[in-house]
């Protein structure tokens, strides 16, 4: 994978902030691990999108900016490609039905992480590391979801307890009344 260093050369005289071209690079490690984590990781997937690559994608959709000057001709079109058809996506959101303007997105995003592996070079050792985390992110997250679950179940045992309670104190209450 190509390294932030070498990342940065590349953008340099480009009128970009270090600091948001760092988080971009970051960005796009992060959404191929969730995209790995699945359907569940979508949510955060479209902010992290929205949030840190967006704001640079739809500065770089030319392809005569000097960054692309060495780039596989056939990739960059692709990638060109994928940044208009977002733009053009999100332009239409207002008229374009929920379901399909997410849908469509979701495909766009899946199609770019695989032009993101190609272009920063993930190697197979790359993406075996990001499988990785994205096991231990699923991982945790089923611990968290099954420990929200026994809580859950203890408090509605609570819950009935307290109500069998309440409802024998009355009880013995309308008792003594008669």
């Amino acid at each position: 994978m190509i390294n932030l260093k070498e990342f940065l050369k590349t953008f340099k005289g480009m009128n970009f902030r270090e600091e948001e071209l760092k988080i971009f690079y970051r960005s796009i490690k992060k959404s191929i691990i969730l995209r790995y984590f699945g359907k569940r990781s979508l949510p955060e997937l479209f902010k992290l999108e929205e949030k840190c690559q967006w704001p640079i994608l739809q500065r770089i959709d030319n392809p005569e900016l000097p960054i692309y000057k060495e780039a596989d001709r056939s990739l960059l079109d692709r990638f060109i490609k994928n940044i208009k058809e977002e733009k053009a996506l999100k332009e239409e959101k207002d008229k374009t039905d929920k379901y399909k303007y997410w849908n469509r997105l979701e495909t766009i995003l899946e199609e770019r992480i695989e032009l993101f592996k190609d272009i920063f070079d993930f190697c197979e050792n790359d993406i075996k590391r990001c499988d990785m985390v994205a096991d231990r992110y699923r991982e945790m997250m089923e611990r968290r979801i099954e420990n929200r679950k026994k809580l859950w179940k203890f408090g509605i045992g609570a819950g009935a307890t307290a109500l069998a309670g309440a409802a024998a104190i009355w009880y013995l209450s309308k008792k003594e009344e008669k």
